[in-house]
């Protein structure tokens, strides 16, 4: 479970990241019901649930509602037309209520549970806000008659003791994280449940001169996760630069066994060879 600090922290990543989301509100919708949503989970880490309530009202007149749910969403890079453009993504959708009609002056409340998948993309480390990727809460209320998109909570997602050393191996290399986003599309050779994998930036190091640049893709499960290293490789006097990339596999119930530090050393002197 996260601290007291780090849910302090990941209420503030819910802060910054607001603005991105509220500009989908009004996007759809007659504006006939008003809905709030209330977390109770200002941040979570991948494979906890979120929880929280959602309070609806309707303003002059009956709504029959068809259905209300709750998913979670993160914005995404996707090519396409020969350039990358940004898109919402849905996953981990969660039924709360319905069908039912709304009358005016009877309000309706309806707790929910919704869990993180484990693949889900973090947006809090060490303290951190990873710049670039964003989680939320998106209730949908389906209406009859058209549809209504009705409220947008962002939520941080701290990174799970695992991914926490292994980001901090990398830093220990003289890498320094500079940006994170998330790719819609999937991870070669990974297997992984959701349509798009997050992909952590660093800088390059002193230390290892030979890579321009490293990304680290974590693609999780209930039991471990895999760790994908993918760099740009420097070009020499007689080799091209190139991307090259590798792939551990990490067990959560040993992982505090491995010297982290060490492995992902042997591995970067790999990759810059």
């Amino acid at each position: 479970m996260a601290s007291v600090s780090e849910h302090s922290d990941l209420e503030q990543a819910r802060s910054e990241t607001t603005d991105m989301f509220k500009a989908m509100l009004g996007a759809l919708g007659t504006n006939s019901t008003e809905v709030e949503t209330e977390l109770f989970t200002p941040g979570v880490q991948p494979g906890q649930p979120v929880q929280g309530v959602i309070r609806m009202r309707c303003q002059d007149r009956p709504v029959r509602i068809k259905g209300v749910a709750v998913e979670l969403i993160t914005r995404a890079e996707r090519e396409y037309d020969g350039r990358e453009h940004l898109v919402d993504l849905a996953f981990a959708r969660q039924p709360v209520f319905g069908p039912f009609e709304l009358h005016p002056g009877h309000p309706l409340e309806g707790r929910f549970e919704l869990r993180t998948p484990w693949e889900t993309p973090i947006t809090f480390y060490n303290g951190r806000h990873l710049h670039g990727t964003a989680v939320a809460v998106r209730t949908r209320v389906d209406v009859d008659g058209g549809f209504d998109a009705a409220d947008t909570d962002p939520i941080g997602v701290g990174a799970l003791p695992a991914q926490h050393v292994l980001l901090a191996a990398v830093e220990a290399w003289g890498f320094g994280i500079q940006h994170a986003d998330v790719e819609a599309g999937r991870v070669d050779r990974i297997p992984h449940q959701l349509p798009f994998f997050q992909e952590i930036e660093f800088g390059p190091s002193p230390r290892l001169p030979g890579l321009n640049q490293l990304e680290v893709t974590f693609v999780a499960d209930p039991h471990g996760m895999y760790v994908v290293l993918e760099a740009d490789k420097r070009a020499l006097l007689f080799s091209p630069g190139r991307d090259v990339q590798d792939a551990i596999r990490v067990d959560f119930a040993t992982f505090e066994q491995v010297n982290w530090v060490d492995v992902i050393g042997q591995r970067l002197h790999l990759l810059a060879r």
